[in-house]
């Protein structure tokens, strides 16, 4: 059983993981011990959104483009059923995992869309901030 932090102590805490969070671009946070796991995330703003102006020569509104990067660094593995370019994100889902020290760290799509490009190959080693999908918002 974990022991009870006095109250004071619990928010102080707190406080500070969520200054962590606010303060670096950190997502996701995982703690184990003792046979206990504590994961604490928060959704990723869109990376990088640019716009394609060419796509779109008529004077249409410009398509926009997020980039979503690693936000840390392992080895890149699509999720089953494998996305591929073109498919059509209906909801937010798991579009790959990230591989590190034995952890599985989710890469999710953050919404709907069109996969424009899948910048990685399964089994590729990543880089923190690396461009892993784009995705066409439109």
């Amino acid at each position: 059983m974990p022991e009870e932090l006095p109250q004071p102590e619990l928010s102080a805490r707190v406080r500070r993981l969520a200054q962590v969070f606010t303060e670096t671009g950190l997502l996701r946070l995982r703690v184990e011990r003792a046979g206990e796991t504590i994961e604490l995330g928060r959704r990723a703003r869109a990376a990088a959104a640019y716009s394609d102006a060419s796509a779109n020569p008529d004077g249409e509104r410009p398509r926009r483009y997020d980039a979503i990067k690693a936000d840390l660094v392992g080895v890149f593995r699509l999720s089953r059923p494998a996305p591929a370019e073109g498919d059509v994100i209906r909801a937010d889902r798991d579009l790959a995992i990230v591989e590190a020290l034995g952890i599985r760290n989710p890469v999710r799509s953050m919404g709907t869309g069109r996969i424009v490009r899948i910048a990685c190959k399964d089994g590729e080693p990543v880089e923190y901030g690396q461009t892993l999908f784009e995705i066409d918002r439109g």
